[in-house]
């Protein structure tokens, strides 16, 4: 079980960095505008995934093979991945609208 999770881990490392840019990008959205903007974050954030996912899975394919090799198919890679990262990204939103949603001024 540790293994699998290490591998998970190595997988979801591959992707984190551009989806811990979307997912500031959306934490600034929401510091300036406030919730209002929580659903088409939330959808963009739906939609950015899946170009990941796109990318991942036709330019890297070659890479699933190491991990196939060690016992680990694709959806177990990518589910785990995917739920750890959107509610990640859930959580500090919330948190962020939660305590500096309401712009200045207003």
């Amino acid at each position: 079980m540790a293994k699998k999770l290490r591998l998970i881990f190595n997988f979801y490392r591959s992707f984190a960095f551009p989806s811990t840019l979307i997912t500031m990008a959306c934490i600034g959205i929401v510091y300036t505008n406030g919730l209002s903007t929580i659903t088409a974050l939330f959808w963009f954030k739906i939609a950015t995934m899946a170009l990941m996912i796109y990318y991942f899975n036709s330019y890297k394919r070659h890479e699933f093979y190491y991990y196939k090799n060690l016992g680990v198919s694709r959806l177990q890679l990518w589910i785990p991945s995917l739920l750890f990262d959107f509610s990640l990204f859930l959580t500090v939103l919330i948190l962020t609208g939660k305590f500096y949603g309401t712009p200045a001024g207003s």
